[in-house]
């Protein structure tokens, strides 16, 4: 499987989880971790094609700061990744690895960490893979469209969360 495969998988099973969360907190963990792996996938794909190597073991947000790095990603390519979305991202990498690394405690994500979070997450997405991919073609059309529907959707989501009232 390719890894522009493996990230319309991870977005579409991210999206398939988050819809769960809509009706029934607490939020799924799940959907943490595939917000930031589908970030951190769609860095890694615009950092190849540039030919950036990638570490072994990249931390959380390393891999979006390495896309946000005109050195490794020339404009127009470069991620913009300011102070807020940074912050905001960090917050759904730390509920990720609060469950992905249990120290026994309940584990627990704010709706406000998923609502501001996951559109930081669908927007790197969308920047490296659809709006200025490094290469032409990157994805295919249909995979294009598919991708585009699923972060929408998500974004949806993460607005319904945002303001449920």
């Amino acid at each position: 499987m390719t890894p522009e495969a493996q990230l319309c998988d991870t977005v579409n099973v991210t999206l398939s989880r988050f819809g769960l969360c809509v009706t029934d907190p607490p939020f799924d963990p799940w959907v943490v971790v595939g917000g930031v792996l589908m970030a951190q996938q769609a860095a890694v794909i615009a950092l190849r094609a540039a030919g950036d190597t990638i570490p072994a073991q990249a931390g959380g947000t390393e891999l979006l700061l390495r896309a946000a790095s005109k050195d490794r990603l020339p404009a127009p390519f470069t991620l913009p990744f300011g102070s807020k979305a940074r912050h905001d991202f960090d917050r759904l990498v730390e509920a990720r690895n609060a469950f992905m690394h249990p120290r026994g405690v309940t584990w627990f994500v704010s709706a406000e960490t998923l609502s501001r979070g996951m559109p930081v997450a669908t927007g790197v997405v969308r920047h490296l893979i659809l709006t200025q991919p490094i290469l032409e073609g990157l994805v295919s059309p249909a995979e294009q469209a598919e991708l585009e529907k699923s972060l929408q959707s998500i974004d949806a989501f993460a607005n319904f969360l945002e303001d449920p009232y």
